[in-house]
């Protein structure tokens, strides 16, 4: 869930402590970055006083600093926070309900506990399993710990951590490539691990400024935008889904060099050592660079293998992915990273409930596969707006499934099972109409920008035939009979109706559609005097006008004054948002046609209104 959509689900309280840190930062950055001053002008120098969009400027303007607030608030704190920020940044953690994060939380304890005895265990009684150069690494980390937290005791004082032998300790982590687990496991042998309360735990996270606490509804969110940095800071190159891609396209001696590496159980099943591999919190550079190769394997040999990877295994277009080792790993980080910042699911709501639909009834147990992976809450989460919710995307879902299960579904499906297996079940459950409708006001505000983010490639010059047509789809899927024969037979050289509603016994809806960037409309006496003219037109034919309809992405109050006393048009108004709301409402509904009279209403037509009538 992205920044400012989390903010809008919170009030000014429960935004306080994140704009307690935001401020501090505004006051020591104003000399630097003129533009604060800027964006806290909109709200009279007072950060409280502005607005959702503006404090997700500022958010993005001081990243970099939030950054390093955040980077050492984790990596020295003695209040678990590297444990809850690992949770945090699971897929699918982007919001959760408190009880949910309190059962989280009390897993992640209760295994770190159980792990923790076992990693003791096998350091102490080596039975062979470790490799002896990795047991040396884990016994060299530990004594330095143990010397780190003990010392305290020759100066009689109370056992812990400094700040200064926390950033030792990590530095050496580094340089020995200890997992984030590994880290906490050999740290954990030594300091004990405590259990707090969960409450106290959220209000931690609050005040650093991590998560975002609605006390209404007692959920828990984390902006994507946040999540982005903390996996940064805890050295997460790549979010899990990513990562599993990765080592399901490993083969099985691959895999083995990575669980030798890791002390992972070498005899457990490809599936279930993917999962513990991934849960190890390994860096994705050093396991592509090093980790899934032999000691001595030459570069060449590293760079060809990485290459089949992708283009075989993954199945990505490499061209100017570069040609050394680390370049083709960079960028192979950067373009997932890239894709999931891409709001793009190149599927329609009503697509991708298509498709969940389909992929349920092939797969029965797979509702259950991503509720674990994912670790959802809720019971069913087989739908979009669940999956929307959690930043969880239709190739996310799809790549799930193994090569062998993605061509069955598609031969049943009756897909093409040549090329991309994934792509070609994506373009079959694309629909072109879909997205534009779902894309309605952006196409009414002419805002380029919005479209091509969510993969809708226009020119500019093609925007007001493009709403047009999208207005006009709009009413077909609400019922209406859009007459083009008639249009056609009406219009003439200098007239030109944009839509024609035939209602029948010579009764017709006359729909105006007109794009506008950065204002409302509010050119009232030109729109109707076009207006007057088509009206005219129509009625020199014998047809009753029932309605003239005007849409457009929003319209300014002297506009709409305009409309509603102009006693000789009759005519009403539709923003883009309230069409599509009245649209969704109607197919909510059980209603099997649509009340024209809805629409005859004097003014601009009130959507929330309207879409109660159809739910009554």
């Amino acid at each position: 869930m992205r920044f400012i959509y989390v903010l809008a689900t919170i009030n000014q309280i429960e935004k306080s402590s994140f704009l307690k840190i935001l401020d501090c930062f505004c006051t020591k950055n104003r000399k630097s970055k003129p533009k604060i001053d800027q964006i806290l002008s909109e709200g009279d120098g007072q950060l409280k006083n502005v607005d959702d969009e503006n404090i997700a400027d500022l958010f993005q303007l001081l990243t970099p600093q939030y950054k390093a607030h955040l980077r050492e608030k984790i990596k020295y704190s003695d209040y678990q926070l590297g444990i809850l920020v690992d949770i945090l940044i699971r897929d699918g953690n982007c919001m959760m309900s408190r009880d949910w994060f309190s059962k989280l939380y009390s897993k992640e304890i209760q295994n770190l506990e159980n792990n923790i005895v076992n990693f003791q265990k096998q350091i102490n009684n080596n039975d062979g399993n470790i490799d002896p150069l990795r047991l040396r690494d884990y016994k060299i980390f530990q004594n330095c710990v143990r010397t780190g937290y003990e010392n305290d005791l020759i100066r009689n004082r109370e056992k812990t951590l400094s700040w200064e032998e926390k950033s030792i300790l990590y530095t050496l982590a580094n340089s020995l490539v200890l997992s984030n687990k590994e880290i906490r496991w050999i740290t954990h042998t030594i300091v004990p691990l405590k259990k707090y309360k969960i409450d106290d735990l959220i209000n931690k996270l609050k005040e650093q400024g991590i998560i975002f606490f609605n006390r209404r509804s007692y959920y828990l969110y984390i902006p994507d935008e946040i999540i982005w940095i903390l996996r940064e800071i805890n050295g997460i190159e790549l979010p899990n889904k990513y990562f599993r891609r990765i080592l399901k396209n490993l083969t099985d001696p691959e895999l083995n060099l990575i669980a030798k590496k890791y002390n992972v159980d070498r005899k457990l099943n490809s599936s279930r050592k993917i999962n513990v591999i991934i849960n190890q919190g390994i860096k994705a550079t050093n396991l592509l660079s090093e980790i899934i190769f032999k000691p001595g394997t030459f570069k060449t040999d590293k760079i060809k293998r990485l290459q089949e990877l992708m283009e075989k295994g993954l199945e990505i277009n490499t061209q100017g992915f570069g040609r050394s080792l680390e370049e083709k790993v960079a960028n192979l980080i950067k373009y997932f990273n890239d894709l999931e910042r891409d709001e793009t699911t190149s599927l329609s709501k009503d697509g991708f409930n298509s498709l969940l639909r389909a992929l349920k009834t092939s797969f029965p147990k797979l509702n259950k596969t991503i509720k674990e992976d994912f670790e959802l809450q809720d019971d069913d989460v087989m739908t979009s707006e669940i999956l929307k919710k959690y930043s969880i995307q239709p190739r996310d879902i799809l790549y799930l499934l193994s090569k062998n299960e993605l061509k069955e579904f598609c031969k049943n499906n009756q897909i093409k099972s040549r090329g991309n297996l994934v792509s070609n079940v994506i373009e079959n459950y694309r629909d072109i109409d879909d997205l534009f409708i779902e894309n309605f006001d952006a196409i009414g505000r002419r805002d380029l920008k919005a479209l091509n983010e969510k993969g809708l490639t226009i020119k500019e010059s093609e925007l007001g035939l493009l709403y047009e047509k999208t207005t006009r789809k709009i009413f077909e899927r609400l019922g209406f009979n859009v007459d083009e024969t008639l249009k056609e037979s009406i219009n003439t050289s200098r007239h030109k109706i944009d839509i024609l509603i035939n209602l029948g016994n010579k009764n017709i809806i006359i729909v105006e559609c007109k794009t506008k960037k950065d204002s409302d409309y509010n050119q009232y006496t030109a729109v109707s005097r076009q207006l007057k003219s088509y009206e005219n037109l129509c009625k020199k034919q014998g047809y009753l006008i029932s309605k003239i309809l005007l849409v457009a992405k929003d319209f300014s109050d002297e506009f709409v004054s305009e409309c509603e006393y102009d006693y000789e048009l009759n005519m009403s108004l539709a923003t883009s948002k309230g069409l599509i709301q009245i649209l969704e409402g109607f197919k909510e509904s059980r209603m099997e046609e649509f009340p024209v009279k809805l629409l005859l209403k004097d003014g601009l037509l009130n959507e929330d209104r309207i879409v109660k009538v159809l739910l009554r």
